[in-house]
């Protein structure tokens, strides 16, 4: 399934009038989400590939941050490579870009995050090639639940923005223009919890703990680990019987991950990887 099109337009009023790009639209289907990897051992990559082996879905949609871990070396960078070389020409599976990736795919004073070395760029470059960013996209919906890095805080929608659908497309747009130019996009932001100056970061940087929720938007993202995933559920928001809900789903605390989560029929459950 591509991240460009999608298989049935939606109906309801926070998508009026949105752009049929970069949808992931799994209606009545089952998705698998994956949170951040970071260079996990061989053993974590074999545990992924048994779940989605096993619960036969049909699509499959890995939130970013595949890249950079404590006192990791090119060899970890390139063993995750490898893994995601064969992920990205599965048809079936969407790769969305963390704050850790951005420094590789795009390499620049722009988009450096802690952990990058020149060492780790070169081998991530000779096996996925110098157009890899191409193959990732920086933000998806599946059935209705936005999903990125970080999540979206409302601080950053300016008002009159429209179907948040096509203001993110031209968002994407931007931000791409930028990290391959070398210069700055909110995407980037990083707030105040991770040391930085912004009202809070944008969807590569921010932390759940800063997050402000959409009125009648569902998020699911990754980027702030804990040991237990989080939830925010809210009352009623802007659109009548809708509630905003927002799901972190990042357990990975330096063993990889420890969840993932099923989106069918516009549910979401929850599951650990084991």
């Amino acid at each position: 399934m591509r991240a460009t099109g999608s298989r049935s337009v939606r109906r309801h009023p926070l998508f009026a009038g949105q752009r049929r790009e970069k949808k992931i639209k799994t209606q009545t289907m089952k998705t698998l989400i994956f949170s951040d990897l970071h260079e996990p051992p061989v053993q974590v990559f074999v545990k992924i590939e048994s779940v989605i082996e096993s619960e036969t879905p049909e699509c499959v949609v890995f939130l970013g941050d595949y890249f950079d871990q404590f006192g990791d070396s090119p060899e970890d960078a390139a063993r995750t490579s490898f893994w995601l070389k064969k992920s990205l020409a599965d048809p079936r599976r969407i790769h969305l870009i963390g704050n850790h990736d951005a420094s590789y795919l795009w390499p620049n004073e722009a988009t450096f995050c802690p952990g990058f070395t020149w060492e780790k760029e070169k081998v991530i470059r000779r096996i996925l090639g110098k157009n890899a960013a191409r193959s990732f996209v920086l933000h998806g919906w599946v059935d209705e639940w936005l999903l990125t890095h970080a999540g979206l805080s409302a601080q950053w929608i300016p008002e009159g923005a429209g179907p948040i659908g096509n203001w993110l497309i031209d968002q994407d747009i931007a931000a791409r223009d930028a990290f391959a130019s070398g210069r700055p996009h909110w995407y980037l932001a990083v707030g105040p919890k991770r040391g930085g100056d912004a009202r809070a970061g944008g969807i590569l940087w921010c932390d759940y703990r800063e997050l402000e929720p959409i009125p009648g938007v569902r998020q699911i993202f990754g980027h702030t680990p804990d040991d237990s995933i989080r939830i925010i559920k809210g009352g009623p928001g802007v659109i009548a019987g809708r509630q905003h809900f927002q799901l972190c789903l990042d357990t990975n605390t330096g063993r990889g991950p420890q969840h993932f989560a099923v989106v069918e029929d516009g549910k979401v459950a929850t599951r650990t990887l084991s």
